[in-house]
């Protein structure tokens, strides 16, 4: 059972820190989701452009 607590202990700590590292760096990470988004958008946009291109040929 000693195995098993400290198996635990090291996911609990681990979990802790992941949480820790996102609440520190959130606003970060949301700048980015949205650049990646926008970035998405204005691809999908140029692919439906060239898709009706192609069928007005």
């Amino acid at each position: 059972m000693a195995f098993l607590d400290k198996l635990n202990a090291m996911k609990d700590k681990a979990i802790e820190k992941g949480k820790t590292h996102w609440d520190e760096n959130k606003e970060d990470y949301k700048e980015k989701a949205a650049g990646y988004k926008e970035k998405a958008t204005v691809i999908k946009e140029d692919v439906e452009n060239k898709l009706k291109e192609r069928k007005g040929k």
